[in-house]
């Protein structure tokens, strides 16, 4: 605020401009020259109008007599604003101090804000670690071919969902249904032949009966002719001893012989039934053969891939589709200087680059057993040459708490990038 005094002494300069007398009731009439303040016309004292007059250069400093400042001495020839500073110092002494009161205000404000978001920083920096470097993840089924052939029909088109066991493509089945026809007449054979196995088997063992009994007798009549001839009697010769005794050796040789003849036919009957196996599994192979001529979807989800046009010429273990399922997760490389409290179970955070705005609640389901490096074709050797010191990373795989919603299902594909962040403390 300005004093009276002041404010007097301002309507003093100001009147210096008109060249008049201003009237003050404290102080002795001070004769006013123009060119020195405010425009003529301006009233400057209750009713007092300055009329215009002619400027005077360099007029001669003048004592004003003030109530407060007597004696004070004023260079007409300086600005206003200057005549101002020097005669009201008290005035302009306010908006410096005024001005630093809102500096310290303002940095006050500042540092405490600084301090705040500091903390906030340091507190998120130890409750949560994250890494941008994951990636969405899935289940990636590469369709092949396991006979080789000639497509005939193609049945889906890139980026169709199928559903598990569903029929993608069929190849041309011709060669495989003679060769299957071969195999059902080869075993037919092989049945024939265990057939007539088994019919030399049964004759065998009737000859063998046969050729015991006739053993039997044999024996008999050699016991008989024994007696006969030991006898004190003489009731046979020894030529009929002889004889007998010869008929009960040929009768012995005869029954090895049926024996022998019965375990030939076995064996020739375990021959025909494994020869019966073996056509049975040629069969078994030639409709397994004939059935891969229809390549099937071996699960549910989207056909990603499609390297399969009708005539083409594929051969076994071409790729031909490739099946997607719509199960996802994320697979997250931290560093492992990040590890150190990072464990199963631990509350995420996803976010997907490819659905701004959305952020999904997921857990740390596993950790991978080695680094990254070590799955790589040719895994880094650091015994040999310079050594280079590498923060390696850990693949960790992180699990969506919920199933995705449908409409964002669609959207989530393997390969889209992430960010992850794990709460590893409460």
């Amino acid at each position: 605020m300005v004093s009276a005094a002041a404010a007097k002494q301002l309507r003093v300069m100001n009147a210096t401009t008109t060249g008049t007398t201003l009237a003050r009731p404290d102080a002795d009439e001070i004769p006013i020259k123009p060119g020195h303040g405010i425009p003529a016309g301006i009233n400057l004292e209750r009713g007092h109008s300055c009329p215009q007059q002619p400027a005077i250069l360099n007029p001669p400093a003048v004592s004003v007599g003030l109530p407060n400042r007597p004696g004070l001495s004023v260079d007409r020839n300086a600005p206003v604003e200057e005549r101002l500073d020097s005669e009201h110092p008290d005035v302009h002494d306010a908006a410096p101090r005024l001005s630093g009161r809102l500096k310290l205000a303002a940095s006050t404000v500042g540092a405490f804000t600084m301090i705040c978001a500091g903390y906030f920083w340091w507190n998120s920096a130890r409750t949560w670690v994250g890494t941008d470097n994951a990636y969405v993840s899935g289940h990636i089924h590469t369709v092949g071919v396991r006979v080789p052939g000639t497509v005939i029909d193609v049945f889906v088109d890139e980026n169709q969902a199928v559903a598990a066991g569903e029929l993608l493509a069929r190849l041309d089945p011709s060669d495989l249904v003679v060769r299957r026809q071969q195999t059902l007449a080869q075993v037919a054979q092989a049945d024939a032949q265990v057939q007539q196995a088994e019919a030399q088997i049964a004759q065998a063992r009737a000859e063998l009966n046969r050729e015991q009994a006739r053993a039997t007798k044999a024996q008999q009549d050699l016991a008989r002719a024994d007696s006969l001839y030991n006898d004190s009697t003489g009731a046979i010769s020894r030529q009929e001893f002889d004889q007998a005794k010869a008929e009960n050796e040929a009768a012995q040789a005869s029954l090895e012989a049926a024996r022998s003849a019965v375990a030939s036919a076995t064996a020739l009957t375990g021959a025909a039934q494994a020869q019966q196996k073996a056509s049975a599994a040629n069969l078994r192979e030639a409709e397994l053969q004939l059935s891969y001529t229809e390549i099937r979807a071996p699960s549910g989800g989207r056909i990603g891939k499609k390297n399969i046009e009708t005539g083409n010429r594929v051969q076994p273990g071409q790729a031909l589709f490739g099946l997607v399922e719509p199960e996802v997760w994320v697979t997250a490389n931290f560093k492992e200087t990040q590890l150190a409290h990072l464990k199963p179970g631990q509350p995420v955070r996803v976010k997907i680059d490819a659905l701004p705005g959305l952020t999904f609640t997921a857990h740390v389901q596993s950790l991978a057993p080695a680094s990254g490096a070590q799955f790589a074709l040719l895994p880094p050797d650091n015994a040999t040459g310079n050594f280079t010191k590498i923060v390696q990373r850990i693949p960790v795989k992180v699990a969506f708490d919920a199933p995705v919603p449908v409409t964002c299902a669609n959207q989530l594909a393997p390969g889209m990038s992430a960010v992850v962040e794990v709460r590893v403390r409460e």
